[in-house]
């Protein structure tokens, strides 16, 4: 991406964009962050002729093509912008005014004949990732994740959130996050039913019966239904002090919270959408706000989901490894050793120890089983290993004394 970024402007003045552009990022850009971002970046033109009022306007130009370009960077992986160089110039590049939604200078110099400005640029990712689908430049290079929506909602009827995940929420539908299923589906995600969920009498639902979920609790609980994401917020719905006349009156509509991998309850992204809607009755339209807030929130995180998820492509997993019998503390630095020299295995951190037992977390390129399989061939010589249980995110093994 570096060497896209000097084709752009020199390095000095994208690192300063970067620094500058998290200096000045506003609270919703941090939030979104694949949504608007604003950047502090240096536009520079040459004077000719005496024109100075040219090469300033030609420096804002250079710089909002700068902030442009690290929006992109945000969304695409180096190898999908060096492919489609010439592509995103034209979509882009020579349209920066598209994607700016607004900017102005900071302050601005004049050297010889170099003019230069800095300019503070607010960039909609989000359409330049509607722009990057449409050309079929951003997509994900590996199946997009199944998505579990824990999404506790309150509306204008109830005093608390209802929640589907609860002893008391069987058959509990969210409005906003029907909506955020109907447009992650749109955008090819599969997300997973939950209707039925509580007929699965191997899940201890007590365990998860509260409407604010640590992300720990939702990544388990992602897990055991087989997502590899989940989505963990809140959908609230409040009377504005917006009247018309004497009967309409207006309803607030807010949907936030955040995205969490399972296989290492990982938040990858948050977000907060909001809407408004005009209604008579206060439950109509309290609803009807939850739901188009539901709707802007699931566009959102489709986008920003594709392009973390595409990003992470080929990142290690994280496995759980129980080990067993590691009071004899030779074989099991032994074991250790050799477990960091298996190839895919990139990291191998504590998770607890107890007597006799302990936790890795092992990042590793592959599967439980893969990695598991790969145990089964070394030759520990001292001591033998058994491995009595591997499901898709866990090994548990035994070490068993010569």
């Amino acid at each position: 991406m570096r060497t896209f970024l000097m084709r752009c402007r020199g390095w000095k003045l994208v690192l300063l964009g970067l620094i500058a552009g998290l200096m000045f990022t506003n609270p919703l850009a941090a939030q979104t962050t694949a949504q608007t971002k604003t950047f502090v970046v240096i536009g520079t033109a040459t004077v000719r002729g005496g024109n100075v009022s040219a090469a300033r306007q030609k420096a804002i130009t250079d710089g909002l093509v700068t902030a442009v370009a690290l929006m992109t960077e945000a969304l695409l992986q180096t190898d999908a912008v060096v492919e489609n160089f010439t592509r995103l110039n034209e979509l882009l590049f020579d349209h920066t005014n598209t994607y700016i939604q607004d900017y102005k200078v900071l302050t601005e110099a004049s050297t010889g004949k170099n003019y230069r400005v800095m300019v503070q640029a607010t960039v909609s990712g989000d359409s330049i990732s509607k722009q990057l689908r449409t050309a079929n430049i951003l997509k994900s290079n590996k199946p997009l994740p199944r998505v579990l929506l824990l999404i506790a909602e309150q509306d204008l009827a109830h005093s608390s959130p209802g929640f589907w995940w609860g002893q008391q929420g069987q058959g509990f539908k969210s409005l906003a996050a029907t909506a955020m299923a109907d447009q992650l589906q749109k955008a090819g995600f599969t997300v997973i039913q939950t209707g039925t969920m509580h007929n699965r009498p191997t899940l201890n639902w007590n365990a998860y019966d509260q409407p604010n979920l640590t992300d720990q609790q939702a990544a388990e609980l992602g897990l055991r239904l087989q997502a590899d994401v989940v989505v963990l917020g809140k959908a609230i719905a409040t009377a504005s002090t917006n009247v018309m006349e004497a009967e309409m009156k207006s309803f607030n509509g807010t949907v936030s919270g955040r995205v969490i991998r399972v296989d290492s309850a990982e938040p990858l992204l948050s977000f907060t959408r909001m809407a408004v809607a005009v209604n008579e009755d206060d439950i109509t339209g309290g609803r009807q706000a939850l739901g188009d807030a539901g709707t802007l929130a699931g566009r959102a995180l489709a986008d920003e989901l594709i392009a973390v998820w595409q990003k992470q492509a080929g990142r290690p997993a994280v496995v759980q490894m129980l080990i067993r019998g590691t009071s004899h503390l030779a074989d099991y630095v032994k074991f250790r050793k050799k477990l960091n020299t298996i190839s895919g295995v990139q990291g191998i951190r504590v998770k607890e120890i107890q007597p006799n037992e302990a936790t890795l977390l092992v990042e590793y390129k592959g599967k439980a089983k893969d990695l598991a399989a790969a145990l089964m061939l070394q030759n520990f010589e001292t001591f033998g290993i058994n491995i009595f249980e591997v499901t898709r995110d866990t090994v548990k093994i035994e070490l068993i004394p010569g």
